[in-house]
């Protein structure tokens, strides 16, 4: 077959694992990459792929099928607008933009231009997380009564010698817990009502350290999150999942969810029920079973769902207006804590 030509924007700790999943493809081809790093350069002739320092020099030299954005944040709605100007469908880094003004110009462009946005919201790919996904639609465990969840992780002092990082918005929530908000949401539904308490008192920076959060989900189930990048744990879905060879992996699990007629735990996916609805009390005792699965290889599987995408083979797992709302969710985690209340993501239409 003949594969897709993608080009990749961006050449950091992300984009360098999207270029191995391009590298690796069956059906899509590491066509172009756009840095300003020499770096890059190198890698780019090294595996004879075309490079250039602007998606300017891109379009008037190379054609592609598609755009993969693995730039800051900041630069995500500048440059998703210009490639989609183009006609092009384009893979968006979480978040899709900084802000729900930005995320909406997005959508709206690429609906006048009949163009596809996949936000990168790569858990969605997980064979954990379909296979929990399965547990829970399947009505194994019953109606969803509740979730528990915990990341939390310690970062090296290092980590925050990159300034943006100690300010408003470089903290734990908009990177590390859209990733968890957005599963959580593939999971359980959209979430309807958050309130937080927020605080910096372990390490002094600007940037939040610590994170309480309670959930309230469109469909009546309630939620708790606990975050910190400042606490040594073993709780946190890259360390429990395994998915992400940068972290040591630990046997234990970071999300538990409850039903009316069982519950399980993520991702050992041990499913606790009782033998027969006439004994599903206390007294009586539960019968255990379990299913592991590994994580897969969900960046590499995002690829090649973003290659069907583009063919036109199917629609994408995680649109423009999920990344919208994924966003708008993280956002009000901040707002509900700023404000001392209880608040509903806004709108996205």
């Amino acid at each position: 077959m003949v594969k897709t030509k993608i080009g990749l924007v961006g050449f950091g700790v992300i984009g360098k694992k999207h270029a191995d999943a391009l590298i690796s493809s069956q059906s899509c081809d590491l066509t172009a990459i756009i840095d300003t790093d020499t770096d890059t350069k190198e890698y780019a002739e090294k595996n004879n792929v075309a490079y250039y320092n602007t998606l300017d020099a891109l379009f008037a030299s190379t054609p592609v099928d598609g755009i993969v954005l693995a730039t800051p944040n900041s630069m995500h709605a500048e440059q998703a607008l210009f490639c989609i100007k183009r006609k092009m469908d384009v893979l968006i880094e979480k978040p899709i933009a900084t802000s729900i003004e930005e995320a909406k110009l997005i959508i709206e462009a690429s609906n006048r231009s009949k163009t596809h946005i996949l936000s990168g919201h790569y858990r969605r790919f997980n064979k954990q997380v379909e296979a929990a996904r399965y547990i829970i639609s399947s009505g194994k465990i019953g109606a969803l009564i509740g979730v528990s969840g915990i990341w939390a992780m310690k970062k090296h002092d290092e980590y925050y010698n990159i300034p943006w990082r100690t300010k408003i918005g470089g903290g734990p929530i908009l990177t590390n817990l859209i990733h968890d908000v957005d599963c959580l949401r593939w999971l359980c539904g959209d979430i309807e009502e958050i309130s937080s308490h927020i605080s910096n008192n372990t390490r002094n920076h600007e940037v939040e350290d610590t994170v309480a959060i309670a959930l309230k989900f469109k469909n009546g189930a309630l939620g708790t999150i606990l975050l910190s990048d400042a606490a040594p744990s073993p709780w946190s879905f890259e360390a429990t999942t395994g998915e992400n060879k940068d972290f040591a992996h630990m046997d234990d699990c970071c999300y538990r969810f409850l039903g009316t007629k069982g519950s399980f735990d993520f991702p050992l996916m041990r499913v606790w029920t009782y033998a027969s609805e006439k004994k599903a009390a206390w007294q009586f005792p539960m019968l255990k079973t379990q299913q592991l699965t590994g994580a897969g290889d969900p960046l590499k599987d995002q690829m090649e769902h973003f290659g069907r995408v583009i063919r036109g083979e199917e629609l994408p797992r995680t649109s423009g207006e999920d990344g919208a709302r994924t966003l708008s969710t993280t956002l009000a985690i901040i707002e509900a804590a700023n404000e001392r209340k209880t608040i509903s993501p806004h709108s996205i239409y």
